[in-house]
C-alpha cells in the first residue's frame, strides 16, 4: 500500500532518478569497498558524499522497515509518511552525478551529463505545468502510472480531497448563484461557536461568511460534499455543480430544494418516489417509511415540515463478511456513511443504494431525533 502510493504521487521523472541514484549510490559504494577510495564507480565520490548517500537512503528506507516490523497503532495512511519524498528526491541527484561520470559509446562525458540535465528539467518542467493546471488543488497531483482519463475512476481507487480542502471553492460557487441572500447551511462537526458552519469557511472574507447561518428549523438551501467511493454513484442529491481534478469530482454543491434543478430531475426523484412507495414499508421510524426498492433503500416522509431534513440522515451497513470493512471499523463491525434527502410536493425522500455485497442489516437515524434498523438476511 505505502509503495504504491508513494509510486503514484511521485513525478515520473523524480521516481526514475531516484532508483537510478539507489543504484548508482550501490554501485559507488561496491567499487570503493573493492578497490579503495579514489577508485572504481566512486571515484569521483569523496567519503564525505558516500556516507552522505548512505544517511539519505537510510532515512528513506529505515521508517519504511519499521512500519512493516513495529506496525504502530497510530498509521492513518501514506499522508503521514510524505517526510520520505525529501531523501528519496536528494537521493536523485546521486542518479545525476554518476550520469555525468558516464562515457557511452566514446561521447564526452559532460555531453552524457547535459542530456541528462536537460531530460530531466524537461520532466520537470512537465510536472508544473500539470500543477498550473489543477490549481489550487495541487496537493491531489497523481503521475502518470495511474488512469487519470477515465471519469471518476481514481475517486473510486483513492482518497481524493485530504480534509475537504476545496470547499472553498464549493461556497464561493454558492455565493455566485445567490449574490443578495442569507443561506442556510448545516453545521460542520464540532463549532466553536454558534457562528462557525464549516472551518474551511474561514478563509472566505468576513462578509462573504457572514451570509451563511445554521437554522435547524429548516432545510439546508444548499449541501457541499465530497463524493463518496465506498458506493456506486447515486443520485442523491441533485448536483447543482462539480469541482473536478483529472476529470474526478472532488466536491460537489447539491440541493435538498427540487424547485432548484431542471424539471426533468425533479421528475426523476418523483419516480422514484412513486416506484418505492408501490411496494412494502419494512420499518418505520421518525414518521419516515423505509422500503427496499431494486436495490435501494428508500424513505419517506408523506407530510414534511420545514427542518425535517436537518441534520442530514446516517446510515450504517453491517456487512455479512468482515473482510468488506476497513481494518479501522472492524471493532464496531459497521461503516457509517450520510446521505442527505430532498423535498419536493410537501414530501421528503431520502435514497442509497446498497453495495453489491451482502448485508445483515443497516441502520438509519437522524442524530438526536430517531433511529430504525432494518434487518436484510437471517443471521
Amino acid at each position: 500500500y505505502m509503495l504504491r502510493w508513494f509510486a503514484i504521487s511521485q513525478p515520473p521523472v523524480t521516481l526514475l532518478l531516484g532508483l537510478l541514484g539507489l543504484g548508482a549510490l550501490g554501485l559507488a559504494a561496491g567499487g570503493v569497498f573493492r578497490r579503495g577510495a579514489g577508485a572504481g564507480p566512486g571515484a569521483a565520490w569523496g567519503v564525505a558524499e558516500l556516507r552522505f548517500g548512505f544517511l539519505l537512503a537510510t532515512c528513506f528506507a529505515l521508517p519504511l522497515v519499521a512500519f512493516v516490523l513495529l506496525r504502530p497503532n497510530a498509521y492513518n495512511g501514506w499522508r503521514q509518511f510524505y517526510f520520505l519524498h525529501g531523501p528519496f528526491c536528494l537521493l536523485a541527484t546521486f542518479a545525476l552525478m554518476g550520469l555525468r561520470q558516464l562515457a557511452v559509446r566514446g561521447l564526452r562525458r559532460r555531453w552524457v551529463g547535459g542530456a541528462a540535465g536537460a531530460l530531466t528539467a524537461a520532466g520537470l518542467c512537465v510536472v508544473v505545468v500539470q500543477m498550473a493546471q489543477i490549481h489550487p488543488h495541487q496537493y491531489l497531483y497523481f503521475n502518470s502510472l495511474v488512469d487519470r482519463k477515465t471519469p471518476e475512476r481514481l475517486r473510486a481507487w483513492y482518497e481524493m480531497d485530504y480534509y475537504l480542502m476545496a470547499q472553498r471553492q464549493g461556497y464561493e460557487h454558492i455565493l455566485r448563484q445567490m449574490p443578495a441572500s442569507i443561506i442556510n447551511m448545516k453545521q460542520h462537526g464540532r463549532a466553536s461557536s454558534p457562528r462557525q458552519i464549516n472551518i474551511h469557511m474561514q478563509i472566505l472574507p468576513a462578509a462573504a461568511r457572514n451570509r451563511f447561518t445554521h437554522d435547524p428549523s429548516r432545510d439546508p438551501d444548499f449541501h457541499l460534499s465530497s463524493p463518496l467511493r465506498n458506493l456506486p454513484k447515486e443520485i442523491f442529491p441533485p448536483v447543482l455543480h462539480r469541482l473536478k481534478v483529472y476529470n474526478n469530482t472532488i466536491v460537489a454543491v447539491s440541493t435538498p430544494d427540487l424547485s432548484r434543478v431542471d424539471p426533468a430531475v425533479a421528475d426523476a426523484y418523483r419516480a422514484l418516489h412513486r416506484a418505492a412507495t408501490a411496494g412494502k414499508s419494512v420499518a418505520r421510524g421518525g414518521g419516515f417509511d423505509v422500503y427496499l426498492h431494486d436495490g435501494r433503500l428508500a424513505w419517506v416522509k408523506e407530510v414534511c415540515g420545514p427542518g425535517e431534513l436537518m441534520p442530514p440522515f446516517r446510515l450504517a451497513l453491517y456487512p455479512a463478511d468482515a473482510d468488506r470493512l476497513p481494518s479501522h471499523h472492524r471493532k464496531r463491525g459497521y461503516f457509517a456513511l450520510q446521505f442527505p434527502g430532498v423535498r419536493f410536493d410537501g414530501k421528503c425522500l431520502g435514497a442509497a443504494r446498497l453495495p453489491d455485497f451482502a448485508l445483515t442489516r443497516v441502520r438509519l437515524k437522524q442524530l438526536g431525533r430517531w433511529e430504525v434498523e432494518v434487518p436484510l438476511m437471517e443471521n
